[in-house]
């Protein structure tokens, strides 16, 4: 039996290969942003002094421009993150974070709020619109734009804290591991990194025979014909494979495929050892 799930899988697949899935992608947007329009007007009335990005790069970003939820998932996202620099850190929280494919700000705003005072945070997006309306919208925190492929404009060891939420789930194999390498290299030694990848929850559900079939021998899956670091290339990760080659150069010390709000991915926290 094909669930509605797989049948909008087997319909992306087919744009994907007709070269379409991008004109399709800004019907799809049109149409949410008339659907969200009486909630979102209703959004800013409530939140007057809050900024909102252009309701394009949400969508960009997250496949959805809906006002509350980029609001709520970012501060319950910051609740969660603080949690576990929290347990790992414990009453000296870094001093240095920085977050791996920040977008329009979603989460990054909301830590300063809940973090010590002291710490420094940066971001950095391949959208340099997004970093561009960060910078513009979002004071104390530092925004750079990123290359799809490494190096960062970061020296050695530079933070004590690295998140990347939904990003390695956009990118290609290869690059996918030359930018676990660039993780590790400007984390501090003792450092943690917080990745989260598409596992076997997208298996169960997701996934097509031919590209369960892979999962499970190859460890990766990706959906490509699509411009590689956009929401719709994707990428789904076994986590056998994310133990023996995505982060094999770190210690995994925590593993978990829930807690983070409205997502459905594994999240792995991640030490460098030297």
């Amino acid at each position: 039996m094909i669930t509605r799930k797989l049948f909008r899988v087997r319909l992306q697949q087919i744009f994907r290969r007709m070269g379409v899935l991008a004109w399709v992608e800004k019907l799809r947007y049109r149409f949410k942003r008339w659907q969200l329009r009486k909630r979102n007007r209703a959004f800013i009335a409530n939140n007057p002094n809050f900024a909102l990005p252009p309701s394009h790069l949400a969508f960009d970003a997250y496949s959805s421009s809906h006002w509350d939820f980029y609001k709520i998932s970012g501060e319950q996202t910051a609740e969660f993150l603080l949690g576990i620099i929290q347990k790992h850190f414990g009453p000296n929280p870094p001093q240095r974070i920085y977050e791996w494919g920040c977008g329009p700000g979603r989460v990054i705003r909301q830590l300063p709020a809940v973090l010590n005072k002291m710490t420094e945070f940066h971001g950095s997006d391949y959208n340099a619109e997004s970093i561009e309306w960060c910078n513009e919208k979002i004071p104390g925190i530092r925004f750079i734009v990123n290359g799809l492929e490494p190096p960062l404009p970061y020296p050695d060891h530079s933070f004590d804290f690295i998140y990347g939420i939904s990003v390695f789930t956009h990118l290609s194999k290869s690059n996918a591991l030359l930018w676990a390498n660039e993780l590790l290299r400007v984390l501090k030694p003792g450092g943690i990194v917080l990745v989260t990848t598409a596992g076997d929850e997208v298996y169960e559900k997701e996934l097509l025979p031919a590209e369960r079939k892979k999962y499970e021998t190859e460890g990766i899956v990706t959906r490509a014909n699509y411009k590689e670091g956009k929401k719709m290339f994707l990428a789904m990760h076994n986590p056998g494979y994310v133990r023996e080659k995505l982060l094999s150069q770190f210690e995994i010390i925590e593993h978990g495929n829930t807690g983070i709000p409205f997502m459905r991915q594994d999240w792995w926290v991640a030490k460098k050892m030297h």
